[in-house]
């Protein structure tokens, strides 16, 4: 197995500031369209953008995001990276700028894709420099320690991007520049030069291959709450999956492939990738639909939601230190990652018992162990994706890891939101009819409701009579409590299948072992 230990720039002495300022930099790709979001209602507004439009002004920098990444991590690989971590910020820069300068809606999306692209360079770059400024006995912490200042990064810039937004949505987009702009000058100060390897060669066919499929994929996930029957889900999201096994068999040809499919067959690399899916798409279930019941059921404004969702949050940035610390090749990973799914799947069955009058205290609970549980998922499967890498692939390999997040977080997005339509409206007629109304009044009643709940904003049901708001707020609370309930199933399903692939995948260690031995 080649491992951590293997790759030639491990070499390099640990630098105290270098593993948190990587984290600040890594925390830049969750600001960046966190902070495009919150300011998206008021630019649109500005901009005149509407239906499509808007929604590609949305997605956008995660499709662009998506189609590059890999490509960014490979350029890490083949050129100096860090003069390519100091492009990708001045990419950062360049893209942003042009969105908050945007007279229409065409600069404005064009500045997006581009602050897409660079910010999913920065993730990835930072990432894979972690192994060139700490040492290989210190992964564990130093991952522990990235992702604490990772998550806290994205905490704090994104509080301050509401208040912006709150101002001027032009202002909330100068915020992540801003922050580019701080972080360039202290590359070359912080971290040490990262020889390049100018006998790789770009893998074009496998490149663009997985390109397409990553974006063929999202876009299709995207369009989930249509219903998993609609031809906007199963053409773009099966033509995805299709072209992923495209990519395969040409890997599988290809004397340099991006990386060896090989590794998709090693059990601790599959482990990593199930394990990140599993991870990103409870965060994503939790954070969205945390967020949709908050403001929709309960009326909390966007600055209180943001201070809700805290010890979510908090717990997965501090989780991640001690994490990190406990970490250790073999046995230990196999039983952290198998705690943070425990944690993971206790803290969505305790989601299960939501009701519309919840109080705020009794979520809190479950916010503690789904943050608990992220952290102690996230640091040993980085740390696979790492010990993983052969020379030579350590960029794009590390870059997978973003690409299986991006998968997992998309799946959680979309799908949740789905199944709250679905699981709210089951028995919706019934409820309706309970009312009291006449049939004909009730049937448009219902229709009514039913749009409201299938947009996901009961704002859209203003003018109803108080007894149909109460009841959309209680049908809309039933469909979260029956999604955070099969969000449980399946994240413990992927967990154990995780934890299988990694008991086959420390067997695989062993043997290879034994093989050098003999």
């Amino acid at each position: 197995m080649t491992t951590f230990v293997d790759h030639p720039m491990s070499a390099q002495p640990t630098r105290a500031l270098a593993v948190p300022f990587l984290g600040v930099l890594a925390s830049l790709q969750l600001i960046d369209p966190s902070v495009a979001n919150t300011a998206l209602v008021k630019a649109g507004q500005t901009l005149e953008m509407q239906g499509a439009t808007l929604a590609l002004a949305a997605s956008i920098s995660s499709l662009a995001q998506a189609a590059t990444v890999l490509l960014m991590g490979f350029l890490g690989d083949r050129l100096e990276r860090r003069q390519v971590l100091m492009a990708a910020l001045l990419m950062l820069m360049a893209g942003d700028g042009i969105a908050m300068a945007a007279p229409h809606a065409g600069l404005f999306l064009l500045g997006r894709a581009v602050a897409g692209i660079a910010a999913g360079a920065v993730l990835v770059l930072s990432f894979a420099a972690i192994g060139v400024v700490s040492r290989p006995d210190q992964l564990g912490t130093a991952l522990g320690v990235w992702h604490l200042c990772t998550i806290t990064g994205f905490i704090a810039a994104s509080l301050l991007g509401g208040v912006l937004a709150n101002s001027s949505w032009r202002l909330a987009l100068g915020l992540v520049p801003l922050l580019a702009m701080v972080c360039l000058p202290l590359v070359p100060l912080l971290l040490p030069e990262m020889p390049a390897n100018a006998k790789l060669r770009p893998d074009w066919p496998g490149l663009i291959s997985i390109a397409g499929a990553m974006v063929l994929f999202l876009s299709g996930v995207s369009h989930a709450i249509k219903g998993f029957t609609s031809p906007q889900f199963l053409v773009p999201t099966a033509t995805g999956v299709v072209l992923f096994g495209v990519h395969l068999l040409i890997e599988r040809s290809r004397q340099e492939p991006i990386f060896p499919v090989a590794l998709y067959r090693r059990g601790c690399f599959a482990a990593a990738i199930v394990s990140g899916i599993a991870g990103n798409f409870a965060w994503a279930v939790v954070q969205l639909q945390t967020s949709n019941f908050w403001q929709l059921v309960q009326h909390f404004d966007t600055s209180q939601v943001a201070l809700a969702q805290l010890p979510l949050l908090v717990c997965f940035a501090v989780g991640a230190v001690p994490a990190g610390r406990l970490m250790r090749p073999g046995r230990r990973t196999t039983q952290l990652m198998a705690g943070g799914t425990v944690s993971l799947v206790l803290g969505l069955l305790l989601f299960g018992a939501v009701r519309a009058d919840s109080a705020y205290s009794s979520l809190v609970l479950p916010m503690v162990l789904v943050g608990s549980g992220l952290a102690f998922l996230a640091v040993p499967q980085s740390a696979l994706f790492v010990q993983e890498a052969p020379p030579g692939s350590l960029g794009p390999v590390t870059a997978f890891r973003t690409t299986t997040g991006q998968f997992g977080f998309a799946l959680g997005f979309a799908a949740s939101g789905a199944m709250v339509d679905g699981f709210g409206s089951a028995n919706l007629h019934e409820q309706v009819l309970k009312l009291g109304s006449t049939t004909v009044w009730s049937s448009e009643l219902e229709a009514k409701v039913r749009a409201a709940l299938g947009s996901g904003m009961l704002s859209h049901a203003k003018g109803l009579p108080a007894q149909a708001i109460q009841l959309m707020s209680d049908t809309y609370a039933s469909g979260l409590a029956g999604t955070m309930l099969v969000a449980a199933l399946l994240v413990g399903l992927l967990g154990a299948i995780s934890l299988l692939l990694l008991v086959i995948g420390h067997q695989q260690q062993r043997e290879q072992e034994r093989a050098l031995v003999a």
